[in-house]
């Protein structure tokens, strides 16, 4: 009974850490040097968001972006897509709250998820070449 208590444990951790080691990590980047020289966006009132066609960025959970170097302007957050969506063409924008208002980009955005770790050019926000 050890012996096959010990091999259901074993099969278990080797198929869950297959599983995290084939997820897709996407780090997303947005550059809003305008939006802040302007004073457009104001950090710590405004908040800039990721949302997009496949989950985990689909759901009622928002996901918001943060600009963990202050002096490059640019905004990032980096999200794990599961393995199902591998060779899946992600549709995604970035939407802005400004003072309670809802900003978002007329154009959608694209990526094509693959096997691995890709962080995407930090464009500006609404930009329409990317």
């Amino acid at each position: 009974m050890k012996l096959l208590s010990g091999l259901l444990v074993s099969i278990l951790i080797l198929c869950f850490s297959a599983e995290a080691l084939a997820r897709q990590e996407v780090t997303f980047n947005i550059n809003l040097k305008p939006q802040l020289e302007d004073s457009v966006f104001i950090p710590g009132r405004d908040q800039i968001r990721l949302v997009g066609s496949l989950q985990p960025i689909n759901t009622a959970r928002p996901y918001y972006l943060t600009d963990t170097e202050p002096i490059d302007s640019v905004y990032s957050v980096t999200i794990n897509f599961p393995t199902r969506f591998r060779n899946q063409t992600l549709v995604y924008n970035f939407e802005m709250t400004i003072n309670y208002r809802k900003l978002t980009e007329d154009l959608e955005r694209q990526v094509l998820l693959r096997q691995g770790e890709v962080e995407l050019d930090a464009l500006y926000f609404n930009a329409f070449a990317w």
